[in-house]
């Protein structure tokens, strides 16, 4: 797996953490642009927006971890069901291979 493909995986997982990190960083450099400009009521303005979006990504963060770790029960239960399927059939494999072995031993029997 490249960074690109992680990174695009990472962002269909938790789509609104990428996106409140660019918002937050489109805000702080406007901040930036203002300050410079020494137009301080804007200033103001971009600083409160960029504290906003942090919170919002902190928030998603946080709501993501929860849901991830909220489905890894289930993924583990899916799991642990198909782990019990497959040696159901392994098991039945076996069976049906010896049961197989043991009538090629009687047919050769039979022609001897």
């Amino acid at each position: 797996e490249s960074y690109q493909e992680k990174a695009w995986r990472k962002f269909r997982e938790q789509p609104l953490v990428p996106i409140g990190t660019l918002v937050t960083c489109s805000a702080l450099i406007m901040a930036v642009v203002k300050m410079r400009r020494g137009d301080s009521q804007s200033l103001n303005n971009w600083l409160r927006v960029r504290v906003i979006a942090q919170g919002a990504t902190i928030v998603a963060v946080c709501a993501g971890t929860y849901v991830m770790s909220s489905n890894v029960g289930d993924e583990t239960k899916q799991t642990r069901q198909l782990d019990e399927i497959q040696a159901h059939r392994e098991a039945r494999a076996g069976r049906e291979r010896k049961e197989f072995e043991d009538r090629l031993k009687d047919a050769e029997k039979q022609w001897k």
